[in-house]
């Protein structure tokens, strides 16, 4: 089973307290469904809802006894924003990406299995580039910037930390700014040819999408290789999870989709690459 689409929530109703498992499906079409086994009530269903619509139907193996008839609401309230087409939080509700943040996901601490990662990241980089300066979106210390300068590639980064030089790593310190994919740091006369983005774009509220598109046709970048969490509603920050096609349609005007792939056999199975479908890397070429 692909562990990024499985979540436990603790639930408490009528004084009791137990837990519901959840399974993220696959997405079909704007529809998405969500298997829940109830260990509370010992009932378990299938939720499914419509990403346009906000529409959601549930499906249980046996009634909830009375009072417990609504008790599922505060699940489906779990649901309500992240798989809506056009819902963007307001500020108060974004998460800060401070050092505090990068700290609690093992992104700055030198953690070796965050390196192994990257450094199989960089190899997944190297395959799907074609060669020339690249730049790495949400680049956080600049570990993956530095597994790639390491083998040979002319990479740099940014990231919307406001103090990425003090977590930065000293020898790509000087290859780092402060920046986000909605106003990014550098400009067409830097001469990037790939931008990067493993994780980033769920994080990106669906109002900035136009002006981050804009953004990398600004600086004139003829590649994009990216990696999109499309159903993991659970994890902090991610405020727009959509299906892989709605991406590709979105980009689709400027930029032409190349390839898909979720698995490289010739690189040990990490973190994105062990064939997983929320895992996938997307190539696209500027038209």
């Amino acid at each position: 089973m692909d562990p990024t689409r499985s979540v436990v929530v603790e639930m408490t109703h009528n004084g009791n307290r137990g837990h519901v498992e959840l399974t993220v499906e696959e997405w079909f079409g704007t529809r998405i469904k969500v298997a829940f086994r109830d260990r509370l009530y010992q009932n378990s269903g299938m939720i499914e809802l419509d990403g346009k619509t906000g529409v959601s139907l549930v499906r249980t193996s046996r009634p909830y006894p009375e009072p417990s008839a609504d008790y599922l609401g505060p699940l489906l309230d779990l649901f309500s924003n992240y798989f809506r087409y056009g819902w963007s939080p307001v500020l108060e509700q974004m998460p800060r990406y401070d050092a505090e943040y990068h700290a609690a996901n093992n992104y700055i601490q030198g953690d070796p299995t965050e390196i192994a990662i990257k450094q199989v990241q960089a190899r997944i980089i190297e395959d799907l580039g074609e060669g020339g300066k690249c730049l790495v979106a949400g680049c956080s210390n600049g570990e993956l910037v530095r597994q790639c300068r390491a083998i040979g590639l002319d990479a740099y980064g940014f990231d919307v930390i406001p103090d990425i030089e003090k977590i930065a790593f000293p020898e790509v310190r000087d290859y780092l700014r402060h920046g986000s994919l909605a106003a990014i740091p550098y400009s067409g006369e830097d001469g990037f040819d790939t931008l990067i983005a493993i994780d980033v774009l769920e994080h990106i509220p669906e109002r900035d999408l136009p002006r981050m598109i804009d953004e990398w046709l600004r600086i004139g970048v003829q590649r994009l290789i990216l990696l999109i969490n499309l159903n993991q509603f659970w994890y902090p920050g991610h405020v727009t999870l959509r299906p892989l096609d709605w991406w590709i349609n979105r980009f689709k005007p400027h930029f032409k989709h190349v390839t898909t792939l979720s698995r490289f056999e010739h690189l040990p199975i990490v973190y994105s690459n062990a064939g997983y479908y929320n895992q996938q890397w997307i190539v696209f070429s500027a038209r």
